[in-house]
């Protein structure tokens, strides 16, 4: 049997960050979160981003600051999905 995704809008439930292993696919101003040991140890928005992918600057949120991030540091990025205007 077809299961139909259900519509987004009013009352939907959110959804879930999407992980992202290639660091070079991800841009400036994405929405992320950095899981470390499958725990989340930061969120905000990428403030700079390495070409290469092997690191990236996050405006952190609530305030707490910019901080740096290492991709050889075996931590997971989960991009968020964008704000849908309702």
């Amino acid at each position: 049997m077809y299961n139909r995704p259900q519509p987004v809008g009013r009352g939907a439930a959110p959804l879930s960050p999407e992980p992202v292993p290639n660091w070079c696919k991800l841009s400036r101003s994405d929405q992320v979160e950095i899981h470390r040991q499958g725990r989340p140890i930061a969120s905000g928005r990428i403030d700079m981003l390495a070409l290469d992918g092997s690191l990236l600057w996050l405006q952190q949120d609530e305030g707490k600051g910019r901080a740096l991030f290492l991709h050889s540091d075996g931590l997971r990025v989960y991009r968020r999905p964008a704000a849908r205007n309702a």
